[in-house]
């Protein structure tokens, strides 16, 4: 398997592991940081806090379905869109392009564009 492969394989795992909750250790460098519309650049610390604060809102059923990828050397480019259901029964469905960067076969810096003022809206943050 080519480097290539392996980091567009790693990073639909990320998406996996994202849409499940989980920032897996073994898929980032211990450096990783995101980067998200509205926050800027994010540590690891501070992403999976705001992941876990979404994972509260709804029932553990969400997906990440993936639309298109790119994958050159090492940059892997994902378009995707979630589907969420959150506790209230209201359905969270965004869509997102990604930006996974990566430094000996593991993640070091995801980018994540998505359409923040439908976020922002659905979330209750405007």
């Amino acid at each position: 398997m080519t480097d290539t492969e392996h980091n567009r394989r790693v990073a639909l795992r990320m998406l996996e592991r994202i849409a499940e909750g989980v920032i897996d250790d073994e898929l980032v460098t211990p450096d990783v940081y995101w980067w998200v519309p509205g926050r800027g650049d994010m540590s690891r610390a501070e992403f999976s806090a705001l992941v876990e604060a979404f994972n509260g809102m709804h029932r553990g059923n969400g997906r990440m379905e993936v639309k298109g990828i790119t994958a050159e050397g090492d940059r892997v480019a994902v378009e995707a869109e979630s589907f969420f259901e959150f506790n209230d029964g209201r359905r969270y469905n965004n869509t997102y392009h990604f930006l996974f960067e990566f430094r000996d076969g593991r993640i070091c810096c995801a980018k994540e564009y998505n359409d923040s003022g439908y976020a922002a809206a659905t979330l209750g943050l405007l």
